[in-house]
């Protein structure tokens, strides 16, 4: 009986050992994240902007009567010919284009995005210049502060993440996920447009993350099947949100 006493006795001083080694951890963290957000704070009180509660510049207004679409979706699901075919035949439409560290594609437009060097792309977040930007698989992507022409409205393709920033800044905003069918054409997509391999793995456990946080935002979804089906439902969707 003393025996199994002392090792309850024993078992619990070890469950007290580690609740405050949790609590610990726990006070670590909060003190990190505090540090980071003062940092962050400073820099850009040193570049002359003011911040917002998500660590970036402040909302820059946009001209009267602009909307905020965003389209966002797993890599490979066909969001950048979509957005090409969208601005193609909607002059109205201003795309944002999101600066990148990763390496263009084979056969990639130089146009697709704004490459940069991680140099670069930290010297822009240190001058305030992104409205929205994050770290995603082992590159950093960001949308610009938006400054598009007056009567334009602004097209963003983003991450799910960089979405709900948008949100966060934007609450009208027209919130759209593409998908492919399945993601064994997501798969076939990734191949036919030059991913290697891992790159390939790392997006279809990527997709799996990105469609669970999307189920929990407003999102309207759309499964890229057909493309030309696809534009129209995309063209349709925009018209309707111009007219609210």
């Amino acid at each position: 009986l003393d025996g199994a006493r002392a090792h309850v006795g024993s078992h619990a001083g070890r469950e007290r050992v580690i609740v405050r080694e949790q609590s610990r951890v726990k006070r670590i963290e909060r003190a990190v994240h505090a540090l980071v957000r003062r940092r962050a704070a400073e820099a850009v009180a040193d570049s002359g902007h003011e911040m917002n509660v998500h660590g970036g510049p402040i909302t820059p207004e946009l001209p009267a009567g602009s909307n905020v679409i965003v389209i966002s979706g797993p890599g490979g699901v066909g969001k950048g010919t979509l957005v090409e075919a969208l601005l193609r035949q909607d002059q109205r439409l201003w795309v944002s284009r999101s600066w990148t560290t990763r390496a263009p594609r084979v056969n990639e437009s130089p146009d697709a995005y704004h490459f940069a060097t991680r140099e670069e792309f930290q010297e822009r977040i240190d001058a305030g210049g992104f409205l929205e930007w994050t770290e995603f698989l082992d590159y950093m992507q960001g949308s610009p502060l938006p400054q598009p022409p007056a009567g334009r409205d602004v097209l963003f393709e983003i991450d799910v993440q960089g979405a709900a920033n948008v949100r966060d800044r934007y609450q009208d905003a027209l919130l759209i996920f593409v998908d492919a069918p399945n993601r064994a054409v997501q798969e076939q997509r990734l191949r036919s447009r030059g991913d290697s391999e891992p790159r390939i793995l790392q997006r279809l456990e990527k997709a799996h993350e990105e469609i669970e946080r999307a189920s929990h935002m407003d999102f309207i979804h759309l499964v890229n099947d057909d493309l030309a089906t696809s534009i129209q439902e995309l063209q349709k969707l925009i018209e309707q949100h111009r007219s609210r």
